[in-house]
C-alpha cells in the first residue's frame, strides 16, 4: 500500500493499493472506513458515470493511472472500449485550495450518451451537518445549517441561471467537530450538489457522500467517438475550526491570484438612472441628475432600461430590439445626450440584455432560426455562428455608436429546459467565449454583469465580467447581509453595489423636533422599488457600498447640498482606496446573518495579502449598544500600523501585536451608522 499526503499541512491523503485509489482524508475530514475503502459501490470511488452503455463506479471503473506529486495528483480509470475518466487535482500551496478538473473520453466507435457524471467524495461514518445557501431574487446567498440525519440533501440551480434557487457552494463538517471542508463548483450551465447519508452495510452510523457536477435531471449529453467531455471545475478548501467565514480570506487570495491578475484595477464610480424613475427617461430630468452626479464625483453615467425599442410595449416587451426609441426617451437623440455627458467630464454607458429577445422584435422575426424559444422569451442559439455574430455585432454597434465606456449586461429570464440535453453546458461555454471576445474587442469598456441582480453570480461567470451586481435590493441593511454571505464564496472587491437615495425634505419629523425645525431627510428603498422606504443616514448608505465597487442611483438631483457634500466626501475616500479594495481579501469579523436580521453589528476587514494593510468597515445596525471592540486578523505582530478613521484627520501608531491583542474600540453615535478605519502598515 502507498499513500500520499498534501505538502501544505498533511490535511489531505490518498490510499493506493491493489489497483484502487481512495481518499483517506480530505481537508482534515476522515474518509472511507477506518482509512480504507469499504462498502457498497455507491460509497466507493471518486467518480460516478452513468451512460447509455452502462453505469461505471468503484470496481466497474478500473484504475489505470495513479501519479502522486507534492502538489498534484493525476488519476485515470478506464472501461475498455467504452470510456476513460481522468481526474487532475492541483494544490495551491499558498492557500491550501485544491482544484479538481475531470474529463470523460469516449473510447468507443459510437456516440456515448452521458446521463450522469459526478465527482464523488466519500467521508467516514459520522454525524454531519451541512451549510448551504438559498438564492432568490433580492434574497441571494441566504445560508442555513441542516443536519445530515438520513437520506439525501440535494441543492441545484434552476432554469439556466446559475445562482437561482441556490449557490454552487457546500460546506460539510462533522457535528461537534472542528474540521470542515468547503466545495465550490464553478458551474457551466445547470449544476447539482448532493450529500447522502449512505449505509455501508456494516456500520450503524452512515457515511456522508458528496457528489457534484452537471445537473442530471434532464442530462442526455452526447460525446462523439474519440471526443473528450471536459467537466466543470471544483475547488475544495479546508475550513479552519469548522467555521465557514474563517475560510474566506484564503479563497479570495486564491481567486485573485488565479483569475483576476489581468482584471481592470477598479471600476469607475457610476451613476445609474434606474432608481430615479425606472424606465421613464426624461432628458431634462437626466440633465439635472448628470449635474448632481458630477458634483459628487461620479465618473460614468449609465442609462438603464427604457432607451430602446421601436415597437409597442414597455421596456420588458421591447427587449431584443436594440434600436433607439423614436417616440419616447431620447426620441432618437441619445448620441447628443451622450455628448453632453462627455462634455460634463463623465463617460457614457448603457444597459443591455443580449440573451433575451421578446416575440416580435426584428431579429426574431427576420431570423427565427437563430433563436431558441424559452418559457417567456427567445434566446440566441450560441452554437450557431450567425447567432453569435448577431450578438457580437449588436454589442459592438452600441459601443461604437454611443462611445460607450460602460455596459451593464443583464439577464432577466429563464431559459427553461435545454433542448440539446447538455443542461446548458455548451450554451454557457459559448457565452463565456463570446464575453471574452467582447472584452478583448472593447478593452476601454467596463462590462458589468447582472442577472435580475445576482441570479448568475458565481466564480465562473465572474471571471468573464469586469464586475458583477450584488442584488436588486438596494436597502443598505439587506445589502450588508447579502454581501456577508457572498464573501464566503466569491471575491467581494469585484462586486458592484449602489448607494440609492431620495430626499423627502421634512416629511419625517425627528423625535423631539417639530416639522418646521426638522432637517431634510434622506430615504432608501426598502427592496427593489420605492413602494416602501426608510429613513437613512447618508454616510451609512454610502459606506455600506464602499466595500466593493461603489455606484449610485436614485434622485441625486433632489438631495440637499449637505447630503451631496457628504456623498462627495465619502467618494473621495473611496477613490483613494478603490484599487486596494479590488485586490483585497476579506475577513468577516462578525458572522453572516440572514437578510431579515437587522440587529447587532456587522464588520469586515479588507486586507492587502502582500503587506497586511487593512480597511475595517464597521456597521452599527439596530442595536442600542454604541461601542464595540473588534480584533483585526493576520497582522504582522512586529510591524507598526498607522490607525485612522475616515472621519478623523489625526492618526495613531500601534504595533500589530497591540492591535491583535487589544483590538480596536469603535463608538458610533446611534443606530444605522458606519465607520471605516484604515490600518496602514508603516
Amino acid at each position: 500500500m502507498t499513500s500520499f499526503a498534501s505538502s501544505i499541512d498533511g490535511m489531505t491523503e490518498f490510499g493506493h493499493a491493489n489497483g484502487r485509489v481512495w481518499l483517506k482524508q480530505l481537508c482534515g475530514l476522515a474518509c472511507g472506513v477506518n482509512g480504507q475503502e469499504d462498502g457498497f459501490a455507491d460509497v466507493r470511488g471518486l467518480v460516478l458515470v452513468d451512460t447509455d452503455q452502462g453505469r461505471f463506479e468503484a470496481d466497474a471503473l478500473p484504475l489505470t493511472t495513479c501519479d502522486f506529486r507534492t502538489d498534484a495528483v493525476r488519476l485515470a480509470w478506464e472501461a475498455a472500449d467504452i470510456l476513460r475518466f481522468e481526474s487532475r487535482w492541483t494544490l495551491d500551496t499558498g492557500t491550501g485550495v485544491w482544484s479538481r478538473q475531470d474529463a470523460l473520453l469516449n473510447l468507443g466507435p459510437v456516440p456515448l450518451t452521458v446521463l450522469k457524471c459526478l465527482a464523488r467524495f466519500p467521508f467516514a461514518p459520522g454525524r454531519y451537518e451541512v451549510y448551504s445557501q438559498d438564492s432568490r431574487w433580492c434574497n441571494e446567498n441566504q445560508g442555513a445549517w441542516q443536519e445530515l440525519h438520513h437520506g439525501t440533501l440535494e441543492f441545484a440551480n434552476g432554469q439556466g441561471r446559475s445562482t437561482q434557487g441556490g449557490t454552487p457552494y457546500l460546506f460539510l463538517r462533522e457535528k461537534d467537530g472542528r474540521a470542515g471542508v468547503a466545495f465550490h463548483l464553478l458551474p457551466e450551465g445547470n449544476w447539482t450538489i448532493r450529500v447522502r447519508a449512505a449505509n455501508t452495510g456494516t456500520n450503524l452510523v452512515p457515511l456522508a457522500v458528496v457528489e457534484l457536477g452537471q445537473r442530471v435531471e434532464n442530462l442526455k449529453l452526447k460525446v462523439a467517438p474519440g471526443a473528450a467531455l471536459r467537466l466543470p471545475e471544483i475547488l475544495v478548501q479546508t475550513v479552519p475550526e469548522g467555521t465557514p467565514e474563517l475560510a474566506a480570506p484564503r479563497l479570495h487570495r486564491y481567486l485573485l491570484e488565479r483569475f483576476f491578475t489581468a482584471a481592470k484595477p477598479h471600476a469607475p464610480v457610476v451613476y445609474n438612472t434606474w432608481f430615479d424613475a425606472f424606465d421613464i427617461l426624461n432628458v431634462n430630468r437626466l440633465r439635472r441628475q448628470l449635474a448632481a452626479a458630477k458634483e459628487i464625483g461620479c465618473e460614468v453615467m449609465v442609462i438603464d432600461a427604457g432607451w430602446y425599442g421601436q415597437g409597442e410595449g414597455d421596456w420588458g416587451g421591447q427587449t431584443g430590439d436594440w434600436r433607439e426609441k423614436l417616440t419616447g426617451a431620447f426620441a432618437g437623440q441619445m448620441r447628443a445626450f451622450a455628448d453632453e455627458v462627455r462634455a460634463a467630464g463623465l463617460g457614457f454607458g448603457l444597459w443591455m440584455e443580449p440573451e433575451r429577445l421578446c416575440p416580435g422584435v426584428p431579429a426574431v422575426t427576420e431570423h427565427p432560426e437563430w433563436f431558441i424559444r424559452g418559457p417567456n422569451a427567445f434566446y440566441p442559439d450560441l452554437r450557431q455562428p450567425a447567432a453569435r455574430a448577431w450578438v457580437l455585432g449588436e454589442i459592438g454597434r452600441l459601443v461604437a455608436t454611443y462611445g460607450l465606456v460602460w455596459m451593464k449586461i443583464d439577464f432577466n429570464h429563464h431559459l427553461g429546459e435545454d433542448p440539446s440535453g447538455a443542461e446548458f453546458l455548451d450554451y454557457y461555454r459559448a457565452w463565456y467565449e463570446l464575453l471574452d471576445v467582447v472584452r478583448a474587442n472593447h478593452p476601454q469598456v467596463f462590462f458589468e454583469g447582472c442577472s435580475s441582480g445576482a441570479m448568475r453570480l458565481d466564480n465562473k461567470s465572474l471571471q468573464h465580467f469586469d464586475g458583477h451586481f450584488l442584488s436588486d435590493t438596494v436597502n443598505p441593511v439587506e445589502v450588508i447581509r447579502i454581501h456577508q454571505s457572498e464573501m464566503l464564496r466569491a471575491v467581494p472587491g469585484r462586486i458592484s453595489k449602489w448607494t440609492t437615495l431620495r430626499n423627502v425634505g421634512a416629511a419625517i419629523p425627528e423625535y423631539g423636533r417639530t416639522k418646521d425645525n426638522t432637517p431634510a431627510t434622506a430615504v432608501a428603498a426598502n427592496w427593489a422599488t420605492w413602494e416602501i422606504t426608510e429613513k437613512i443616514n447618508v454616510d451609512f448608505a454610502a459606506r455600506v457600498c464602499m466595500s466593493g465597487m461603489l455606484g449610485f442611483s436614485g434622485d441625486l438631483a433632489g438631495l440637499s447640498p449637505d447630503m451631496l457634500k457628504r456623498l462627495a466626501a465619502n467618494m473621495a475616500f473611496f477613490k483613494q482606496h478603490r484599487d486596494f479594495i479590488a485586490r483585497a481579501v476579506a475577513h468577516l469579523l462578525t458572522p453572516p446573518r440572514p437578510k431579515e436580521d437587522r440587529t447587532g453589528w456587522a464588520a469586515f476587514q479588507f486586507q492587502d495579502p502582500a503587506d497586511s494593510s487593512s480597511l475595517l468597515f464597521v456597521h452599527l445596525l439596530d442595536d442600542h449598544c454604541q461601542t464595540r471592540r473588534f480584533h483585526p486578523r493576520d497582522l504582522t505582530a512586529t510591524a507598526a500600523y498607522a490607525v485612522r478613521t475616515i472621519d478623523a484627520a489625526e492618526e495613531t501608531v500601534r504595533t500589530g501585536a497591540e492591535l491583535l491583542r487589544d483590538g480596536i474600540t469603535v463608538t458610533l453615535p446611534g443606530r444605522f451608522q458606519a465607520a471605516i478605519i484604515e490600518l496602514r502598515r508603516q
